[in-house]
């Protein structure tokens, strides 16, 4: 999965802060025979998550830079938000 588009989102919703970041990702679809192209996803990752995948805070051109990078997988937790993002370099992802 390829990040092709990042949306950075920070506001308030019901009185509360938001930071979150909307990775729209690119892939090929699983069922070749009845498909064509690649199919495209967005999937909202908060802020804090990043810091963590990272190991600290992130600026906006570093998150911006995060556009062409592949993704091996998100994690999610039992409410279904991602938890954890695992670039495939990831030891160069340890070095932003």
């Amino acid at each position: 999965m390829k990040i092709v588009g990042i949306e950075e989102k920070i506001g308030m919703y019901e009185d509360k802060p938001f930071h979150n970041i909307n990775f729209h990702c690119a892939e090929e679809f699983d069922n070749k025979d009845k498909s064509d192209g690649l199919k495209v996803s967005i999937v909202k990752v908060r802020y804090n998550v990043l810091t963590k995948t990272f190991g600290k805070e992130l600026t906006t051109a570093e998150i911006k830079s995060l556009v062409g990078r592949d993704i091996e997988e998100f994690l999610y937790d039992k409410y279904r938000n991602v938890s954890f993002v695992e670039f495939v370099d990831s030891t160069e992802t340890s070095k932003k």
